[in-house]
């Protein structure tokens, strides 16, 4: 008989958020137990065999980006982890390329085996990539189109029939926040309380010399603002990750040579975790430590 875990965590996210190279990433960590002051070391495996994890990781340790399909379709990937005390903690991955995710936002529909799953859990890690916020238009932005329109000539041509809009054409934000609350109503009823958002992509945003906090208030106000003022009573934390540490090789941008030096470097690293960064506020290269933090 299966011991139960002490506690268990779903990880959340939009298609391209960041959860399989996070995936690779802590797979190379924990396998190879590469960090010995991780809060968190690997036990077993379920859902899928070494192998595929085996072959996200290797396209990770090669600076490549990540081919979706390489984790069998449909899979649910549990990693059993277990702490120093021996405390057994569930890492549940539902959907790896995000679209029971999306599914939720544009049909109001949730897989039945994520909605068991979300029911059962202690806490919920959510991927938010940092380079892809797709940002609503302000009011500024439309007034001026407005009066452009009002004030200008007619464009040249035949005009040109507006595009239908389409749920999955709203703002990240918007899809976050509709996502959360929808955890929370009576057909999920998700009894985690804990919510760690994890701002993935994050060595293009620190240049900006900026908090995770900070960005996340900038970026997603309605995220921010729902989530420290909502009715849903979220006990949340924020955290910036490079998982890859800097930029994939590229098959679309081959001509780029900043973008092949910086892959190059990261290749040359002796240990591939040094890449690492995780912001918690400290810095960290331990990939645990969200996940201990939601099953504490």
């Amino acid at each position: 008989m299966t011991e139960s875990p002490a506690g268990s965590v779903v990880i959340c996210g939009l298609p391209a958020s960041g959860k399989t190279t996070f995936l690779a990433a802590m797979w190379y960590v924990v396998f190879d137990r590469r960090d010995p002051n991780a809060r968190l070391s690997f036990e077993t495996l379920t859902g899928v065999d070494h192998s595929h994890l085996n072959a996200i990781m290797r396209r990770w340790l090669e600076a490549k980006e990540q081919i979706h399909t390489e984790v069998a379709s449909g899979k649910i990937v549990s990693m059993n982890l277990t702490d120093s005390a021996g405390r057994k903690v569930r890492m549940t991955f539902p959907d790896l390329s995000g679209e029971s995710f999306q599914e939720i936002w544009e049909n109001r529909e949730c897989d039945p085996q994520l909605a068991e799953l979300l029911r059962d859990c202690d806490g919920i890690m959510m991927f938010v990539n940092a380079d892809k916020i797709k940002r609503p238009i302000g009011v500024a932005e439309t007034t001026q189109q407005a009066v452009g329109l009002k004030d200008g000539a007619a464009p040249a041509g035949p005009p040109v029939k507006p595009k239908d809009w389409h749920p999955k054409d709203a703002p990240t934000a918007v899809k976050l926040v509709e996502m959360l609350q929808m955890f929370r109503c009576d057909a999920l009823d998700t009894p985690a309380t804990r919510l760690a958002l994890i701002l993935s992509a994050w060595d293009t945003v620190e240049p900006e010399n900026v908090t995770p906090e900070q960005y996340l208030a900038s970026e997603l106000p309605l995220l921010d603002q729902y989530l420290r003022n909502g009715p849903d009573r979220w006990d949340v934390r924020v955290y910036g990750l490079s998982a890859q540490g800097g930029s994939f090789e590229s098959e679309e941008i081959k001509d780029d040579e900043e973008r092949n030096e910086r892959v190059a470097e990261i290749r040359a690293l002796d240990d591939a975790s040094d890449r690492i960064r995780l912001l918690t506020p400290e810095l960290s290269k331990d990939l645990t430590e969200p996940i201990a933090w939601l099953t504490e």
